[in-house]
């Protein structure tokens, strides 16, 4: 299998068409521009270790030609069935944007039925998300008239909430889905979401609001491990993960000692790219604080404490042995010859 950079536009030939046997395979989709390249590439990487015959596709929605070019090679190399296609500019130019932390890219995935328009069923998963596990269950899913399964967000402002008349156990994130896509079409799901995004400007979370307002009612609603929220560890059900979220702005790839970072960390040495590890540091009197309130017998700093070692048994540990294991068996053909930004 090799990639292809493809630009598409309406009208499209189908996915049949274009790309022969796609429809047999699970389909990851994932939209991205130029300041999640890093994680984009780690992203597609770590589903891929865990998922051989899956087909991916990018949506470009600001990559720069370099950094495609790039990721072309690198899938290449390693035999990645994986295809870099643009969303149409025309649909989702005028919708409000929020500096970095939301541009357009945030909506494409809107158009994801659209742009595979033979396809019934996709993942999503955001750029800033880490896969690891064998993806069958999320893809296995049986969404039946449902339009999504997805994890519930938990962590919604009450305000946002109550502005569009939702309670927090039926409001989902949109960084991880499973999308019936063939639902999606028949009932014109995208131009619905994108009408209620120009309703709601003024909502913090956008696309994600407009979309659970939309679906709202046809959701499946899947486990927290398909949605592990990184920088909620302390607040969420313990469970070892199945897909880290680094969701927010402290990323693994500028910002050093987030939550996961390690786990992050040995896939980017391990994908041979030259991604350099997080460089920034939080501003946080942390780890001072945590050292007195254990000294202290503060619950909620024994609380953290014992969460920590926790993952560190349960999951990191393993996880980590397990790739090992892998890389053994079965060293990457593409390991350290491709330069990444």
């Amino acid at each position: 299998m090799t990639a292809s950079v493809l630009a598409i536009h309406p009208p499209q030939p189908g996915l049949a068409t274009r790309f022969p046997g796609a429809r047999n395979f699970m389909i990851i989709v994932t939209a991205s521009d130029n300041n999640f390249v890093p994680g984009l590439f780690l992203f597609i990487f770590s589903a891929w270790i865990h998922n051989r015959d899956a087909t991916f596709f990018v949506i470009d929605a600001g990559i720069e030609p370099a950094a495609a070019i790039q990721l072309r090679r690198f899938c290449e190399q390693n035999g990645i069935d994986c295809q870099l296609v643009q969303a149409d500019g025309k649909r989702i130019s005028d919708l409000p944007t929020r500096g970095k932390l939301l541009t357009t890219a945030a909506y494409a995935r809107i158009l994801i039925p659209e742009m595979l328009p033979d396809c019934d069923k996709a993942i999503y998963m955001d750029a800033d998300t880490l896969v690891v596990s064998d993806l069958s269950g999320l893809w296995s899913a049986d969404l039946g008239d449902n339009l999504v399964a997805g994890v519930i967000d938990g962590f919604v402002e009450q305000e946002e909430l109550d502005d569009v008349g939702m309670s927090r156990n039926e409001y989902i994130n949109s960084g991880v889905l499973t999308m019936n896509l063939a639902a999606w079409r028949r009932d014109g799901i995208a131009d619905r979401i994108f009408a209620k995004v120009r309703q709601t400007a003024n909502s913090r979370y956008l696309d994600q609001t407009a979309l659970n307002t939309v679906v709202r009612g046809r959701v499946l609603f899947l486990d927290r491990e398909w949605n592990f929220f990184s920088e909620r560890y302390m607040q969420i059900e313990r469970r070892p993960p199945k897909v880290i979220h680094y969701a927010g702005s402290a990323k693994p790839w500028r910002y050093k000692r987030v939550p996961f970072a390690d786990i992050f960390n040995f896939y980017r040495i391990m994908s041979g790219l030259n991604i350099p590890g997080g460089t920034l540091v939080l501003k946080s009197a942390r780890r001072r604080k945590m050292i007195l309130g254990l000294l202290g017998l503060r619950r909620k700093y024994w609380s953290s404490a014992l969460a920590i070692y926790y993952y560190r048994r349960r999951f990191t540990k393993p996880h980590l042995r397990s790739l090992d294991r892998m890389l053994s068996k079965a060293p990457l053909p593409g390991q350290g010859s491709t330069a990444a930004p």
